[in-house]
């Protein structure tokens, strides 16, 4: 014969959890994560275009020493572009030292007389050099035969200080975005820091709530605040609850009958709302005793019984 089954909680449902200590936790890493992310972005968006600006001033640099060199400026006169000519073997060297992706030298109608490709040479550049040939200066983010660049573009001026031509220096967009790759992981240490040192301090902080609220959930302290007053208000006893100061807190419905009070006695000094007498004294614990009567004109109440009225018979 099978034994009757027991009766059980049923299948446990997951869900928001019920008491406070763990809801107030929830919320509170909740805030601190989207913060932790919100602010990572927003360092985050700010250091991309900081990088890309630092390379587009390098790349500027670069090409303004490289447009600055006598020797470039003559041979961009006097020889024929060639991947073994004067012009290609300084630009090679500025662009070996420095890094650079390229160091492009063109004449003023954009035919390159050197390339880090010198199947290129003697081809007009693939990006548009009017404003560098127009004499100003340029920075940007752009896209040519070597891919996505940082650049910078200056005029090249001749003797007589008329242009003659432009000096294009790209930086590797690639690396650009290797630098801000390398400062991820810092940034995410300080945010993963930021975050356990919140996550630790909402720990206690709900600690704290959990020891005060007794481990109940929500809907308890509710029930249970709903539940004292049905209590306070429905006994036939008045009830008076003093803080230290001596301020009233607490009045339930018979004692303000009783004392003759209304509900805007709570809070006030008790001495303010009775004035002096035998019932503030009893009603403060100055007059100590057991079945200590204190009379009114609705009746008479003591600390640790219940309200009689005068028409009862003593």
């Amino acid at each position: 014969m099978n034994a009757p089954p027991t009766p059980g909680r049923g299948p446990r449902r997951f869900g928001w959890p019920q008491r406070v200590f763990s809801q107030v936790l929830l919320m509170q890493l909740a805030i601190i994560t989207g913060v932790t992310i919100l602010v990572t972005g927003l360092f985050l968006a700010p250091l991309s275009e900081q990088l890309d600006d630092q390379a587009m001033r390098r790349a500027l640099a670069i090409a303004q020493s490289t447009a600055a060199d006598p020797d470039i400026v003559a041979n961009l006169s006097s020889t024929d572009p060639s991947d073994g000519g004067p012009v290609q073997s300084a630009a090679e060297r500025v662009r070996r030292a420095t890094g650079a992706e390229y160091v492009v030298v063109m004449n003023q109608r954009g035919v390159r007389w050197s390339h880090p490709d010198t199947h290129r040479i003697g081809a007009v550049v693939s990006t548009d050099p009017g404003e560098a040939l127009r004499g100003r200066e340029v920075m940007e983010i752009d896209s040519g035969t070597l891919g996505r660049s940082a650049r910078g573009k200056v005029p090249l001026f001749g003797p007589s200080g008329e242009v003659i031509g432009a000096v294009s220096v790209g930086i590797a967009y690639d690396s650009v975005r290797a630098r801000l790759l390398a400062a991820i992981p810092g940034l995410l240490a300080y945010a993963g820091g930021a975050l356990a040192v919140g996550a630790l301090a909402a720990y206690l902080i709900s600690r704290r709530l959990q020891r005060q609220t007794h481990d109940l959930a929500f809907s308890d302290i509710s029930a249970l605040l709903t539940e004292r007053e049905a209590m306070l208000h429905g006994i036939r006893e008045g009830v008076v609850a003093l803080d230290g100061a001596g301020r009233v807190r607490l009045l339930n419905d018979e004692a303000q009958r009783l004392l003759g009070l209304g509900p805007e006695a709570a809070g006030r000094p008790l001495e303010e709302v009775l004035g002096d007498g035998r019932t503030t004294d009893v009603l403060a614990g100055r007059v100590v005793g057991d079945d200590l009567l204190a009379y009114g004109a609705a009746g008479c109440c003591w600390p640790t019984g219940c309200p009689r009225t005068t028409a009862e018979p003593w």
